[in-house]
This record gives C-alpha cells, sequence and structure tokens, in this order.
C-alpha cells in the first residue's frame, strides 16, 4: 500500500510540475529535464508514468477538466437545472480561471498539434462526451424537452471555454466580473434567451 501511495505522490508532482511548466513556457517551451527538477524526480522517472511529453498534456487535461466536470455531473439528476447549471458554471469559471495560462496552452496545442488533438479526441474527448450526452439526454426526457442533447452539451461547452480562453483574454471589463455573477447571467440565457424570464427582476 505504501509504495502505491508513493507512486500515485510522485504522480502527482510531476502533473505539477508540469502545469506549472507549461503554463510559464507552452507546452513546446517546457522541457521534461525541467519538469523533472521542479519535481524533484530523475528525469527518467517521468517517463515511468508518461511515455511522452503528449501524454503528459493529456492527463492534465484529464486532471484539471474531466475529472472535476465527472464529479459535478453526478448531482444532475439531483438538482434543478437552473441551480445546477448555475453552480456547475461557477465553479468551472472559477478552476479555469485560476489556472487559465495552463488552460490556454492546453487548447493551443490542442488546436495546433494533429497528433495530439487526434489523441485527445479518442483518448478523452470522445468518451467523455458521449457520457455527457447520455446523461443530459436522460434530464431533457425527465423534463419533456425536445432539444438535441449534442446542442446542449456543446452550446454549454462554448460558452464556458468562449468566455474564459477568449472573452477574458479580451475584455477587461468580463474578466473583473465575479464568476457567479457571469455564471448567472449565463444561466438565465440559457434558459430564457434574451428576452428573459417574465418573473425576474430586471437587472438581476
Amino acid at each position: 500500500m505504501a509504495l502505491r501511495m508513493d507512486a500515485e505522490t510522485r504522480r502527482a508532482q510531476i502533473l505539477e510540475a508540469a502545469a506549472q511548466a507549461f503554463a510559464r513556457h507552452g507546452f513546446r517551451g517546457a522541457t521534461t529535464r525541467a519538469i523533472a527538477q521542479a519535481a524533484g524526480v530523475a528525469e527518467g522517472t517521468i517517463f515511468r508514468y508518461f511515455p511522452t511529453k503528449r501524454h503528459l498534456l493529456l492527463a492534465l487535461f484529464e486532471a484539471f477538466t474531466i475529472r472535476p466536470i465527472r464529479q459535478q455531473l453526478q448531482a444532475l439528476e439531483m438538482m434543478e437545472p437552473r441551480e445546477w447549471l448555475e453552480t456547475f458554471l461557477a465553479e468551472r469559471l472559477t478552476a479555469m480561471r485560476a489556472h487559465l495560462p495552463l488552460m490556454q496552452a492546453l487548447y493551443q496545442e490542442i488546436r495546433t498539434d494533429e497528433a495530439v488533438r487526434q489523441a485527445f479526441v479518442e483518448q478523452i474527448a470522445r468518451p467523455f462526451l458521449e457520457q455527457v450526452q447520455a446523461l443530459l439526454a436522460t434530464a431533457l426526457q425527465r423534463r419533456q424537452r425536445a432539444l438535441h442533447p449534442a446542442l446542449v452539451l456543446w452550446a454549454i461547452w462554448g460558452a464556458l471555454h468562449g468566455v474564459t480562453i477568449f472573452g477574458m483574454e479580451m475584455d477587461p471589463d468580463l474578466a473583473a466580473l465575479p464568476p457567479e455573477q457571469i455564471a448567472r447571467e449565463l444561466t438565465a440565457l440559457f434558459l430564457w434567451g434574451l428576452e428573459g424570464h417574465p418573473n425576474e427582476p430586471a437587472g438581476r
């Protein structure tokens, strides 16, 4: 058991060092030698856990994005749509803002490197998104909403990442807003559109 805990701790140390290196230098600028030094391990130790630097990047995406979302999805069936969506968006906005340089580095590599993008889609994105669509389909059916689950998924995903990755970088006023306010207003936009709910106070 102790050996297993040591291995898990070492893996976590390597991931944390890689996250800092990618955020500071970008994926291509960060070296496994520097990551190893920051993690306090030999460079060869990294490759015992992650065969390539690409595997490190995918593991970081899993740790910082996919795993937390999976945990949040467990509450979908126990909460009302408005409460769940507002909570989900606020938590993800807070987490992504806290690790914005890392998120930007990860998405930059996924967009520009075909091999990374293909590995990301096949190993992480497709299985995860299929699971999310199934959960959304169940939730929509239960509430008798005739919406395509994939459209709902990508609308939420696009709004979340568009606001965080691009909007906050380009618009200082948006970047200054509290995550809770952004989440509340995005939720209202998703649920009631631009016209708003008839019982929703103006300027809420």
